[in-house]
């Protein structure tokens, strides 16, 4: 189950819910409740656990990103070493290489943009996700409280 089909079903309940008469309020069953509750406890961890392997993905790319720069600078030095002998060689050489290094650095630069982004708009949905679980369950909670004191009266 996931936590869209936990709102859902949640959200169902809420509406299909027996109202208190002469008041916008609605009689829930505290089992449903606490069951949807327990659901949504379970099902929080897997998203969390979602948003750490992003993370480490995230890392593991710039990691790569990083160790793919400084080949690609090991590789320019090699080459420029070994065009020594003469200027002009030298000079085409040592263009070359600032240019592989200039292209690893804009490779490894887009490789960390591009992570941050997906990370980003991982946990933009991460968050709205749970701001929704969060609104459901405090609302869940209000009428709850609302419910438990309308029958104190």
């Amino acid at each position: 189950m996931t936590i869209e089909k936990l709102l859902d079903d949640m959200e169902t309940l809420l509406v299909e819910a027996a109202r208190v008469p002469f008041t916008n309020k609605r009689v829930i069953e505290e089992d449903d409740l606490a069951k949807f509750l327990d659901d949504l406890r379970e099902l929080m961890p897997k998203e969390l656990d979602e948003a750490k392997h992003i993370i480490a993905e995230r890392q593991r790319i710039l990691d790569e990103a990083q160790k793919e720069a400084q080949s690609i600078v090991e590789q320019a030095k090699t080459y420029c070493i070994k065009l020594t002998d003469e200027n002009l060689i030298n000079k085409q050489a040592q263009e070359q290489a600032n240019e592989l290094v200039m292209q690893a650095r804009k490779t490894a630069k887009d490789l960390q943009s591009d992570a941050v982004s997906y990370a980003d708009e991982v946990f933009k949905h991460v968050l709205v996700h749970l701001e929704r679980t969060l609104d459901v369950v405090q609302q869940g909670h209000r009428e709850l409280q609302q419910n438990q004191k309308s029958q104190d009266k």
